[in-house]
């Protein structure tokens, strides 16, 4: 579907700047009249003029585009590509994938202008970025562009390139991301659904007399039941806070009672694994407040506590000597130190589990992405994190994960202290 949208974007662009650069040069021929239309100096030489002409037409487009003369040299390149692309642009076009497109595009007669070549172009340096590229190429007759003395020469035609670029990183990251979610749903579904089938029909074949068999089967059936409404639920949850993302959240966040809301919704699963331990620390100013919805904030910071009370079951099995402990901290913290531009406050969740290896950090916050060792030992849907970090998107804070195989993880929530947060006076 993108790669439609951009081939069509693509005609259209370089059929507007091949039109009206015709015009353009038409119009120069016919009527030169400064008052109508800017006329360049005549002692200028066709090339000089035709680049003027380039200028005219091509920075005036909202895309990205370029235009080559017939030696593959750059004639031209708009203001929104150096904006949009910098100092990439030549390294685009030294592409190879650029450069077959152009070879592709040269044996192909002029005339049939109409013609489109496409283009897939990978950057790794000094950022991994996709670029797509649409090209079309079209002939001019030398004499429109020609000073007075010029047109007098033999007619010749010039042949241009255009060129039309569009970023499409965040585009196919979206598109994978979307693949990779039906495919990971339809799994995480078919797995529990695929067993509830094959004990329904055992407890109606081998199993229909035998009492203890059915005992154990539906207990085990109604686990799956759950597992499947934990994920229901989590799918319909993630998709409502999809929904709220780009509206930001009027009410305040009172950070000394989220700590102990969170102490209070957290002490069961304490009280259930003894040999963890919870250290909330707040805010050393108790009324210190931000904007935002304190519900979604504490769903956020319970996520984070249960992740790592989860997965710190394996921390036992490696590092028996000391406890899993998780510790919660609230900190004003000022403009600068990694953080974005003005003051912020950082919660931050820690353990001292197994860690997480450095490459999957990356992918945390993806749906159904799971570190494969845990996943095996550990039951969960894959979405926490991914909650999480759209949550935080839309309380426009940042979200990071500090992790060291062995020693443990760290989470970190930034969150801005702007003109709505303030100090609460009791």
């Amino acid at each position: 579907m993108h790669a439609l949208l951009f081939a069509a974007g693509g005609a259209l662009a370089g059929g507007l700047l091949a039109s009206g650069l015709t015009a353009l040069a038409l119009r120069r021929g016919q009527d030169p009249a400064p008052e109508k239309l800017p006329e360049p100096p005549p002692f200028l030489p066709a090339r000089a003029r035709l680049l003027m002409a380039v200028e005219q037409v091509v920075s005036s487009l909202p895309a990205a585009s370029l235009v080559l003369d017939q030696d593959r040299r750059q004639l031209y390149a708009s203001p929104q590509a150096y904006r949009q692309f910098g100092e990439s642009v030549g390294s685009i076009e030294r592409h190879p994938a650029f450069q077959g497109a152009l070879d592709r595009l040269a044996t192909r007669s002029p005339t049939r202008g109409e013609e489109i070549e496409e283009a897939r172009i990978v950057l790794d340096v000094p950022m991994h970025r996709i670029v797509r590229g649409f090209f079309q190429k079209k002939a001019f007759p030398k004499n429109i562009f020609a000073s007075e003395e010029e047109r007098n020469e033999e007619r010749r035609t010039v042949l241009l390139t255009f060129v039309v670029l569009y970023d499409v990183t965040e585009a196919e990251i979206t598109e994978r991301q979307h693949a990779d979610f039906v495919a990971f749903a339809s799994h995480e579904l078919r797995t529990p659904l695929a067993a509830l089938m094959g004990f329904i029909e055992t407890l109606q074949g081998p199993a229909a007399d035998d009492p203890e068999a059915q005992k154990e089967f539906l207990g085990i059936m109604a686990a799956q039941g759950r597992r499947m409404q934990r994920l229901l639920d989590g799918l319909l949850y993630l998709s409502r806070v999809q929904m709220l993302e780009h509206q930001r959240p009027r009410g305040q966040i009172r950070l000394g009672e989220l700590c102990s809301r969170l102490q209070s919704e957290t002490s069961i699963l304490f009280r259930q694994k003894n040999a963890a331990e919870l250290v909330v620390v707040p805010p050393d100013n108790p009324h210190l407040c931000v904007a935002g919805d304190e519900d979604q904030m504490l769903q956020v910071l319970i996520n984070l506590v249960e992740n790592a009370l989860k997965y710190g079951a394996c921390h036992g099995k490696d590092r028996r000597e000391s406890a899993l402990k998780i510790t919660v901290s609230c900190a004003e913290v000022p403009s600068g130190g990694g953080w974005p531009t003005g003051p912020g406050v950082v919660l931050q969740v820690a353990d001292n589990g197994p860690g997480i290896a450095a490459r999957h950090l990356p992918r945390l916050t993806e749906r159904f992405y799971r570190v494969p060792k845990t996943s095996a030992i550990v039951q969960g849907s894959g979405l926490g994190l991914a909650i999480v970090q759209h949550i935080i998107t839309r309380h426009g804070g940042r979200f990071v994960v500090d992790s060291t195989v062995g020693e443990g993880t760290t989470c970190k929530i930034w969150l801005p202290l702007g003109d709505a947060t303030a100090v609460i006076k009791t």
